[in-house]
């Protein structure tokens, strides 16, 4: 993979639900190899934007394109891991893992065995989800999305019901995994310290009807360490985001 290629190029982007319009001409980009973040206010069209990526809806208007191909309305372009795991109950850990293949007829399970042993869940390939712990599923649900076959993964508030500690130990593992495969990521998260601490670049969106309002370039070296989070640039950049969405909520 080229670093610095455009991976994702979202141009002009709008889309409305009867007399409600969420977004407005919304542009923006993801680079291949980059990890980007979006935040804004509650109810901003950030789950919309992604079921447009998605193509589970079509835009009115504007272009989405992955590697330089136009997919607006098409389905099976990205993996996507929303807020919740998302497991099958009747599968196991293994099977879950191996359905996004499975489903573009491309299992690896090797390569599936090899990734549960490095997510620490090694002795749980034939466990099911209700066996499993919050940031167990977590990891699984992660697992599917890095061994799925798309080139781009969107991630919708993946730690958002889990505890700090838990939270903190999944992002450093995520962190970790991404190191090695650097494919593209884009995060919605309403966590502005999470946003900081895995992405490259971060992009504010204004209330709707939605458009990119600010974008900011993460400055921290990789890799990342917890410390990391307690320096003062850190806390620095934290406020400076922070009162870019106060005005905005």
């Amino acid at each position: 993979m080229e670093k610095g290629v455009t991976k994702l190029l979202i141009e002009n982007l709008s889309k409305s639900f009867g007399e409600s319009q969420v977004l407005n001409q919304l542009s923006l980009h993801v680079k291949e190899a980059e990890f980007v973040s979006i935040l804004g206010p509650s109810g901003s069209g950030k789950s919309t934007l992604f079921q447009l990526i998605g193509g589970l809806y079509s835009p009115d208007s504007g272009e989405i394109r992955l590697d330089g191909k136009r997919i607006n309305g098409k389905t099976g372009s990205i993996s996507y891991t929303p807020q919740s795991p998302s497991l099958l109950p009747w599968r196991t850990v293994l099977g879950n893992i191996l359905l996004g293949g499975e489903l573009v007829g491309e299992t690896d399970e090797a390569a599936a065995l090899d990734m549960i042993n490095k997510a620490g869940l090694k002795g749980y390939e034939n466990a099911y989800p209700y066996e499993l712990s919050g940031g167990m599923k977590q990891r699984v649900a992660f697992i599917r999305s890095l061994l799925s076959p798309q080139s781009l993964i969107c991630l919708d508030e993946p730690f958002s019901a889990l505890d700090e500690f838990t939270r903190l130990e999944m992002q450093n593992w995520l962190l970790s995994v991404w190191e090695e495969d650097k494919r593209a990521i884009l995060l919605v998260t309403h966590n502005i310290e999470e946003a900081l601490y895995l992405s490259d670049r971060i992009i504010v969106l204004s209330e709707k009807p939605t458009q990119v309002k600010k974008e900011f370039i993460v400055p921290f070296p990789r890799p990342r360490q917890a410390a990391l989070l307690l320096s003062e640039e850190f806390l620095h950049w934290k406020k400076k985001i922070y009162n870019e969405l106060r005005v905005i909520m």
